[in-house]
Order: C-alpha cells, then structure tokens, then sequence
C-alpha cells in the first residue's frame, strides 16, 4: 500500500521531482503567487493538486488519496459487501479457500503449544 501524505508540499516535492515554482505554475496553468501562497502556507488546494497531478501526468484520484483528502475507500466507491459483487465466483472461492487454511494453520499452532505446556507441565511435575 502506498504512503498517504498529509504534507501537500511533500507530495509535491515528490511528483514534480523538484521542480521550480515557476515551472509548476507554468505547467499546471495556476498562477504563480497563488501556487507560492500555498506552499509557503504548506496546503494546496483541492483544484490544485488535481491540476498539478493531470499535468505530470498522475491520476487525480491518486493524488487525493496519497495527500489525505480522500480515503482509499472513498476513491474506489466499493465498501463492505459490496466489494464481493464485483469478485468472480472463482476469486470468492480462492478467499474462501485462503481462509480457511489461516483458520486451519492457526489451530495447529494452537494444539502445538497446548502440546508443549502439557510436556513441561509433565516434566516439571516429575
């Protein structure tokens, strides 16, 4: 999962590699002062962030989400069970599949230590 960055500038630093303030007002077509103003403010603006990534070619949502605006979930539009209506029964399956082999795994481990208290309960008491 990627790093969110609650620190627009960061995020900025980031996907301009360092640009100028000049070159990214030019490229992103906001003005120079206003991009100024918020860099040294520390926040940009919604707009500003989506202009900014469309013209360094970066998804806009992707964007939003690695600044904190919006939240993964949100960006996908999918929650809960609403995400299984949109796996194949075959995916559904393998996640099945997967946990219970977790499930399976874990009890195992469980009676293996069940097993090694009962041995050094048995060899203390003897």
């Amino acid at each position: 999962m990627e790093e969110i960055r609650h620190n627009h500038i960061e995020w900025l630093r980031e996907v301009t590699h360092d640009d100028s303030i000049n070159r990214i007002a030019q490229q992103a077509g906001i003005p120079y002062a206003t991009l100024y103003k918020r860099i040294k403010l520390g926040k940009l603006a919604t707009g500003e962030i989506i202009d900014i990534a469309r013209s360094y070619g970066i998804n806009p949502v992707d964007a939003l989400v690695k600044t904190g605006i919006v939240s993964n979930e949100e960006a996908s539009g999918v929650r809960g069970n609403n995400a299984l209506r949109l796996c194949n029964i075959s995916s559904i399956a393998e996640e099945i599949i997967r946990r219970d082999a977790e499930k399976s795994h874990l009890k195992n481990d469980d009676r293996h230590r069940s097993n090694i208290e009962i041995q050094t309960a048995t060899t203390k008491a003897a």
